[in-house]
Parts: structure tokens; sequence; C-alpha cells
């Protein structure tokens, strides 16, 4: 330390750099820290304040003698942090990836301490030219980089030299190898330290641009081999099932979406701009330009590589269709009001959230916010708010098409206020908003209702979150509370703040779960429109099955002991599994079926290809990942899929633990599976018992199988304080069932399915919320207002709903009573 004193006291030019460096990296890095809502146009500010230090430090160089070797790499390094501010508002480099921001400071910071080089002990100064080696490089690529800017860049220069930014890196470059030769003359360890910064990541290099050859080669072939053998699945399918699951592949297939490759047929690296198609930020990586140049591109369309993200990276919502962009929003505060129904096994969850947007002006009307929500297994959203000019607009509940048409009409060509939930497949819902402006935070609530999971003899809540607009620094307000307050349970750092009423301020948490010991379910029905809907315990039945024919779906997910333990059960019996086709699996080829079956990242059972449904069982275990029913729009798969569901016969599935694909949850949704799940031992006692669950459901019930309950629909209309999310949740799932039939063919549209869904008020397939801005627009897409319906869910909306024969009843009552007052009244005064 005395050391460095010594030098800077001594010489005030290599001082008076290093404090301009740390200024200017201090304004580089204060936009990253998020401490302070900036005001568009302090990049630029903070630009020219960089560009204004190296240039004065320049100055104060060329005036100095003599000229040291370190004042010059000070000058560069300067401009080097300049040129990247630049880039803020210029775009050259786009976003560097994590591992290329720490090259890039361990570079910078190796070159500013070969100031200092000769004060260093040897261990430390073998350590700086390691660095020194790995910074050499770095500016070397950036300078081949920018080759193709090298003429503009002297040509613009006489523009007040801005455009000289483009030749920092080849100055670093020249300047950290004579450092470099300076330092390791006349050392053979030093020079052996150099070698090691140089050829270490060229060797990571190499392995790199190795292995994305060799995943490029293996996505060209499934792509061919599927055309010969006419493949079932589209050639995505079938690569995203093959291609290992790491972080190379992840970047072939998002090569030029989103990130930056080498276009050597149109101008060197220039040529490729970002697709909005693919809601992520363009990002430069060094390996992958270089292993762009070394490999020939995939034959895949962009369709087909968005479609391979939201199947293998969970990248649905970044693949979202948009009409406006949505960059510059974030989700500044949410409240969540939860009221947990313990005796009724559901509860109602409200998202109130606020979205901000920080340009400083609002051009095109402002950004359009998208949330994806996820929600609990059979949770419906039954509300939807939109606050316009302040006041609180409610949803009307449509046919899906007429929402997305409204909605798309409004924003696309009107740019005018609407919102609209549409459900999804997998458990997740869409919300959009618009417009977003700089002038406020667009706020909007969305309301869900949901069944409890029961395990064992606990309940427990599991809380909505969403991907969109950044929540890293969004406050949460939150309430939970119950309509019976149970026992055996914590809230910690929750205030209660009345009997059964539970709050909490703190940081959004988007993962929340509340558990809580059984309580007495509730019998009383909740009544509406002449049916009565009432909670019953579901106790599972069996019935005596002795599958003659077991399918296994087989993938990554099945561990060696799990299939061998399974097979000692089952391998007397005519067992299938999918290869491209059903195919029959023995003792002599069930170990290399498996093997191959493990490098499967997911599995798609073609369920249409069981025969004799009454007879079979299919044995699953579900991966995290797997293309949802849509994505399989138009293949053939799809389309033989389509004529077996329209006639199809429930399938026994067994799921070999909990989780279940979009594929195979979807189907379970729509009952096309008698279905049952637990461990290996489970189903291997259950065989040997001939007994396999019983399908309790029908036209008048329906069972929530998560929350161990039945709801059925009767003739008792008796009032209550039953909640309505009762008949909501009924009507979903008796909807997902008259739906699967028809999905891929789209003639589930029918007037009874989208009148169930209207008196329920929930999104279905059939059905959307949307909130336009005036009752004009409402007329003009023939969005009437919804009559005899439970009308958005609300905190308060819990007990019976009149009849609409009872209101007249209700409003004669009245009348009378309020006679009977006056009458009394004046009574009184004649007296």
């Amino acid at each position: 330390m005395k050391k460095l004193q010594s030098i800077l006291t001594e010489d005030r030019v290599i001082k008076t750099g290093l404090i301009m460096i740390l200024i200017s990296a201090a304004l580089f890095a204060f936009p990253e820290l998020n401490l302070i809502d900036l005001k568009e146009g302090a990049d630029i500010s903070f630009f020219f304040t960089s560009y204004l230090l190296s240039v004065v430090y320049l100055i104060v160089v060329l005036l100095t003698k003599p000229k040291r070797l370190a004042y010059w790499a000070l000058v560069f390094i300067l401009w080097f942090i300049s040129a990247f501010a630049l880039n803020r508002e210029m775009n050259v480099f786009d976003t560097s990836v994590p591992w290329l921001c720490v090259a890039i400071c361990v570079s910078c910071g190796a070159v500013i301490l070969s100031a200092f080089a000769d004060r260093f002990s040897n261990a430390a100064k073998h350590l700086l030219i390691f660095f020194l080696g790995i910074a050499f490089l770095l500016f070397l690529y950036y300078s081949l980089y920018l080759t193709s800017m090298y003429i503009i860049g002297i040509l613009a220069a006489i523009a007040i030299g801005i455009s000289l930014h483009v030749f920092a890196p080849v100055a670093l470059a020249v300047t950290t190898f004579i450092i470099i030769r300076r330092n390791v003359a006349g050392s053979r360890s030093l020079k052996i330290a150099l070698a090691a910064g140089v050829f270490i990541p060229v060797i990571a290099c190499a392995l790199f641009v190795w292995q994305w050859r060799g995943i490029n080669k293996q996505v060209n072939q499934a792509i061919n081999h599927n055309i010969l053998s006419e493949g079932k699945l589209p050639a995505w399918v079938v690569i995203s099932q093959n291609i290992p699951k790491n972080d190379i592949a992840e970047r072939i297939i998002k090569a030029n979406l989103v990130y930056k490759t080498a276009n050597l047929q149109d101008n060197w690296f220039w040529g490729n701009f970002h697709n909005t198609s693919f809601d992520e930020p363009l990002k430069h990586d060094p390996l992958v330009v270089i292993a762009s140049i070394f490999s020939t591109q995939t034959n895949l369309e962009e369709h087909e590589r968005i479609k391979i993200l939201e199947a293998m990276y969970d990248s649905r919502h970044k693949a979202q269709e948009r009409l406006w962009g949505g960059n510059k929003l974030t989700t500044s505060s949410v409240i969540t009001n939860v009221k947990i129904f313990p005796e009724y096994r559901m509860a109602y969850t409200e998202k109130t959230l606020f979205v901000k947007n920080h340009e400083e002006r609002t051009w095109w009307g402002g950004q359009e916010a998208i949330y994806t929500f996820h929600v609990p297994e059979g949770s419906v959203v039954s509300s939807l708010s939109l606050w316009i000019d302040g006041k609180e607009a409610k949803s009307r509940l449509t046919t899906r098409a007429k929402a997305d048409s409204a909605y798309k009409t409004v924003v696309g060509v009107e740019v005018r206020d609407p919102s609209v939930v549409h459900w999804q497949e997998g458990n997740t819902v869409t919300a959009r908003i618009f417009p977003c402006t700089a002038t406020e935070a667009r706020k909007f609530r969305v309301g869900v209702t949901s069944p409890l999971k029961l395990q064992g003899q606990q309940l427990t809540y599991e809380s909505i979150y969403f991907d969109g607009p950044p929540a890293d620094d969004a406050s949460e307000t939150i309430q939970v509370s119950f309509s019976k307050k149970p026992a055996l349970f914590n809230l910690p750092g929750f205030e209660e703040i009345n009997e059964g009423v539970f709050t909490a301020d703190r940081k959004y948490q988007p993962d929340e779960e509340i558990s809580f010991a059984v309580v007495p379910l509730a019998d009383k029905p909740f009544a509406f429109a002449g049916s009565g809907y009432q909670l019953k315990e579901y106790k599972p039945q069996f019935t005596m099955f002795d599958p003659g024919t077991i399918y296994l779906d087989l993938n990554n997910s099945w561990t060696n002991t799990e299939f061998d333990s399974l097979w000692q059960s089952i391998k007397n019996k005519k067992v299938y599994y999918d290869d491209g086709g059903l195919k029959r699996l023995t003792d002599q080829n069930k170990t290399a079926v498996l093997a191959r079956a493990q490098k499967l990242n997911f599995s798609l059972f073609p369920v249409n290809e069981i025969r004799d449904a009454d007879n079979a069982l299919l044995i699953t275990k579900s991966t995290q990942t797997a293309p949802n029913l849509n994505d399989l729009d138009d293949s053939e798969f799809q389309k033989r899929l389509t004529t077996y569901l329209a006639t199809a016969k429930p399938i026994r599935l067994y799921n070999v633990g909990t989780k279940l694909t979009p594929y195979l949850k979807a189907l379970k949704e729509m009952r096309v599976f008698v279905y049952d799940d637990g461990g290996v031992q489970k189903l291997q006692s259950n065989l040997a018992k001939h007994l396999f669950l019983k399908s309790q459901e029908d036209d008048k019930h329906v069972v929530l199988d998560q929350s161990g309950v039945m709801i059925a629909q009767t003739a008792d209309t008796t009032g209550s304080n039953a909640p309505d999310h009762l008949l909501r949740l009924f009507a979903y799932n008796d909807v997902m069932k008259k739906v699967g039939p028809h999905y891929f063919d789209k003639t589930y549209v029918q007037p009874d399915i989208i009148k169930e869904a209207e008196q329920a008020y929930i999104t279905s397939p059939v059905s959307s919320l949307i909130v336009l801005e005036t009752q004009a627009d409402y007329e003009r897409f023939g969005i009437d207002a919804n009559k005899n319906s439970l009308a958005n869910a609300s905190m308060k909306s819990s007990g019976a709903v009149p009849e609409p024969g009872e209101w007249l009843l209700v409003l004669i009552a009245i009348a009378v009573i309020n006679f009977l007052v006056y009458r009394a009244k004046y009574a009184k005064h004649d007296l």
C-alpha cells in the first residue's frame, strides 16, 4: 500500500488518470444500479461526461513530458469506457453476456495495474501477466469485430471525434501487446504465465466451437431423418426431444433471435437485426460469434426455433405475439389479496399490479404490458379490472374470438384503452394491458379462483406468480384472510390485524405457500339459476381391472431403479413403448430401449394408437418441460389425435410422480384419462390386486382430486353463505370436459358451452375477459353486458345469489318494508 501511495504522490498524471477512470466507470455503472428513476436522456449525458473526461486526460498526456506507456494505457481505458457508454445510444456491441462483462472488467483492471507492475511481488506479477494475456485476446477480438466501422470512423471523425471510439479496442490491443513484451522479456516463467493466459481461452473457445458444430450437425440430421421417415411429429419436436439441454444448445437455437452471429455474406458482422418476434434483448457473446464463423447455420425456420425454446426452455411468455413494445416497462408494485375458504377447500386471489413506463415521453400511444400468470392446477380466472382515468372498469365476458378481435383493433389501429385475459394451456393465462404511458403507473387487477391442495391431513394454498415486466424491485402488500380461521398454521412476517385477517408489507415474493390443518367440509350448497352446487368429500373408489396391454411412456425422467422394479411386475404382459410407432418391449431389448429413452428431453405418447382402451393401462413419468397441445397444430400427430379424441373412450393413466407435462395435463383436464398417481410401489400393489381407480364423474359431478373433493350439481337451491366459487370451479371443469373431443378442430365453440362459461363468468378455451374504454366500443364489437351471470368475482362475492324470479320477491319485500316504515313515521306526525 505504501508503495502505491508513493507512486501516486510521485506521478500526478497517473493519479489524475485513475481518478478520471473511477468517475467514468461510476457514471457508466450508475444506470445499471436502478437506485433512482433516471430521466430520458440521462445515458447520453453520462456518455458526454465520460467523453469529456477522456478528451481532457488525452490533452493532459499530450502536454506531459516524457510520455510513459502507462499514461497511454489509461487514456485508452477511458476511451474504452466512453465507447461502451456511447453504445447505449448507438448500439454496436449489443448487451454483453455475464461472462463477457467479467472479462472486460478483469482485462481493464489488468491493464491499469500494469502501471505498477515493477512494484509487484514475483507471484503477483505472474498473475498479472496471465490476465494481460486474456486482455490481449479480448481487445484483439473487439478490434476484429469493429473492422467494418473503421472507414466510417475515420470519415466521421470530423464531428467532434466521437466516431474515433471504434479505434479504442485496437489501441488497447497494441498497448497491451507492448506492455506484455516489455514485462516478459528475459523471463521464461513469465512467458509460461503469458502462454497460459492466451492458450486457456483459446482452448476453451475451441471446445465450444467443437460442441457447437456437433449439436448443429445433430439438429440438421434430425431434420433430414424426420423428412425421410415422414414423421408424424414436426421436426422441431424431434429436435427438442433429442438435442442436449445445455447452454450451447440454447445458444444455437437462439442464434440470430437473441445472440448476434457473424454474417459473412452481408458486410462482415453487420446485417442481421434483432427480430421482435422473441421478446429478449439481443446479446453479444464472442463464443457464439466465433462459432458461427466455423459452422453452417441450422436448417430451422424462425418459428421452429421459437417453438423449441417454448418447449425446452420455458420461454412461452417471451414468444407471445406483441402489438407494441414493452421494453421500458416494470412492475412497480403488487397488491395481493387472498381469501381462503378452508371448509370449502378453495381460495380466491386478487392480484392488483401497477405497471410503470420508464420513458420520459411516450411515443405512439405508449407500450403494451403482457403478463403470463401461472396458476395452481384446476384454477380459473374469474375477474378482471382496468383503471381508466382513475376509475375502476370491470370486465365483460365474451367469446375468445370476439375479445381477441376487439383488443387487436383497439390497440393495433386505434391506440386506446383495453385489457384482455385469455386462457392458455399448462395452468397459465395471459393478460394484456394497453397503453402504459410515462405519465402514471397503469393499474389492473386479475382475480383467480383456485382449489387448495390436499396433502395428508394438511391443506396448502399455492400462490399465483407471473412473468412479465420485471418485478425485481417491486414492493408487495399482501393480505390473507380466512372464512374460518384454521388451526396449526404459521404466517411468519405477517401481522394479525383482525380475527383471521393477516397482512404484511414486503418486497414482492412470487412463491408463497400457506399450509394448515384440514377442517370439516361445509355441506351447504351455493344456489344459482335453478341449481345448487354442493361440496362433497371425494373418496377414491376402485374397480376390478387386470390390464391386457401396458404402454410405457419413457423419457429421461425414468431411473434404472424405477424401471427395473416396475418391469418385474409387468414383464409377463404385453408391454409396448413408442419409438416412432408402438413396439413390443421384451427382456432382450429393454436395456437398450431404456438407454435410448433416457436421452429424450420429453415424450409425447401417441394415445390415439392405444387399442382396446378398456383393457389398456398407460404408465408415464413426466419431465418438467414439453410442448403444449396447441403447439402441435397442423401436424400429422395432431390430425390423428383429433380423429381419435372425437370418439375416444377414457384411458387409464398412472403417473409415477405428481407432475404432468403440459401435453398430458391438458388431456387430463379434458377427461381423456381415468387418472391416478403415486410411486411405483403403489402401482405394483394395485396391479397385484387387479385394482384401478374408478371414475366418479358424470354430467352432475366433477372431481377435484388435488383437493380431495367433488362438486355435485343438485336441485337443492336452499340459500346459504357458500362461496360462488363452487359454481365457477364446477363450470370450468365441465367446460374442459366438453371441449376435449373437439379441441383441435375448434368445433367446441358451441352456444351451450359458451353459455355455461358466461353463467359462471370464467375464462376458458371458449371465453375471455375484456375491458374496453367506452360503452360504444362494446356495442361496436357486439360484446353485450352479461346477463344471468355471476359477473366479476370479488372478495365479497360469496353466498347465494338470488334466483332471477327471486329478485321480484326481494324488491316487493323492500317496498313493503319501506311502506310500513314511512306509514309509521307519518302516523307519529299525525299524532
